[in-house]
């Protein structure tokens, strides 16, 4: 999963399965609920370049911190 910004699409594919788990670690320690999951399952059926450039947000703004 992308670190920093990104200024292109993120190459490759990952498999369905491998998709929803990058998505769960990003979210690991939030509390969801079945809308949560609903729409977590939804993202994690988008192509991968954009579902990884989502979980990078989620990532770089948790390591961000609130407020940043």
């Amino acid at each position: 999963m992308p670190a920093g910004p990104l200024e292109s699409a993120p190459g490759g594919f990952l498999p369905g399965e491998e998709r929803s788990a990058i998505l769960a670690g990003v979210l690991d320690g939030v509390e969801i609920g079945s809308w949560d999951l609903r729409v977590a399952g939804w993202l994690s059926g988008l192509d991968t370049p954009t579902m990884l450039t989502i979980a990078s947000w989620i990532a770089r703004a948790r390591a961000a911190g609130p407020g940043k």
